[in-house]
């Protein structure tokens, strides 16, 4: 069984600010030897990042998440365990949001739970069309 985690975040600088760069990066670097995968989504100003691993690491992953002072007002908007991963071979991958699908992922987070799942699937697909 795997844990996934999605959580959504402010960024401190705008797209395309070279924090961007070394996040994904440092991502890529230290995700593959740690186990993790996911996708990191960007808007112009939110980060919405897909990460997948053991509970313990993905645990350790969301403290130090929380502690770095490129992004804040973190919110943590699922957790749970699958049999699966759904970024396989993604260390870390890393896609831009459309103003359409921002919007749409933003009405997501602020329903009901069910569209925590709703969302979910639209970042899968979204991931899946970027990468």
């Amino acid at each position: 069984m795997i844990t996934q985690m999605l959580y959504t975040s402010l960024s401190r600088h705008p797209r395309g600010h070279s924090s961007d760069y070394d996040i994904l990066e440092h991502a890529m670097q230290n995700n593959r030897s740690a186990g993790v995968t996911g996708y990191l989504l960007r808007d112009t100003d939110r980060f919405c990042q897909l990460l997948e691993g053991a509970q313990g690491v993905l645990d350790a992953l969301y403290d130090r998440i929380h502690r770095d002072p490129r992004h804040h007002q973190i919110v943590l908007r699922m957790k749970r365990t699958v049999r699966e991963r759904a970024f396989l071979g993604w260390s870390m991958g890393y896609g831009s949001l459309s103003a359409e699908d921002s919007a749409i992922l933003a009405r997501s987070f602020a329903g009901p739970p069910k569209g925590i799942l709703l969302a979910f699937n639209r970042f899968s697909r979204i991931a899946s069309v970027a990468g």
